[in-house]
């Protein structure tokens, strides 16, 4: 599933017409986004080019993670490492008989890892850095709908579920260099400590 967003011009003191127009005139000229400096930051979004933007709706140019990007996962965890991480505790029988009941792992699985097929999901899902960008853009609400009232610029793209069937990926993808510059611009006019940094 893709929802494609657009970000409203004119909400706040940077997000401007005139923002808008200036970062595609550097866009246009200088081949790169125009990066407003956030100042002191502590997170950072890694833009990774990927395809040239097109003249259809189905192309961008950027996907973002949140540090550096990380296709295949790591070595599966635990049962146990990976519930404690879900806010399980194992401390006490009535503990123990709720992960049974919510997530079907008997005690002496817990320190098994899990399976394979299952982790890449989950790993795709949430934990990848390109999932975690993809929940904490969502969460922080920068973004319009198309059809809201107002002028827009820019688009980014929420991908669930990935491009093909049997996909669990969730991750981010911004139109052009015009949309990396208004979603920087987007999170200093929020007072929000992150900065986009462009990948080789």
């Amino acid at each position: 599933m893709i929802s494609r967003r657009s970000f409203l011009l004119g909400l706040g003191s940077l997000v401007t017409a005139s923002f808008a127009a200036r970062a595609q005139a550097y866009a246009l000229a200088e081949g790169a986004p125009l990066l407003l400096d956030p100042g002191p930051v502590e997170r950072t979004l890694n833009l990774y080019e990927g395809l040239e933007p097109g003249e259809d709706d189905w192309t961008n140019k950027w996907r973002i993670s949140l540090g550096p990007w990380q296709q295949d996962p790591p070595d599966p965890p635990t049962w146990r490492e990976h519930l404690r991480q879900q806010g399980y505790h194992f401390d006490s029988p009535d503990d123990l008989d709720r992960i049974w009941r919510e997530r079907w792992v008997a005690p002496e699985e817990l320190d098994a890892p899990l399976p394979e097929q299952l982790w890449w999901s989950i790993w795709e899902h949430d934990e990848s850095p390109q999932a975690k960008a993809f929940t904490l853009l969502k969460e922080l609400g920068l973004d319009c709908g198309l059809n809201q009232a107002g002028e827009k610029a820019g688009r980014i793209n929420f991908v669930e579920w990935g491009y093909h069937p049997g996909s669990s990926e969730r991750f981010v993808e911004l139109r052009d260099d015009l949309s990396v510059s208004l979603l920087q611009a987007r999170l200093m006019e929020r007072n929000l400590p992150i900065r986009l940094v462009l990948e080789a």
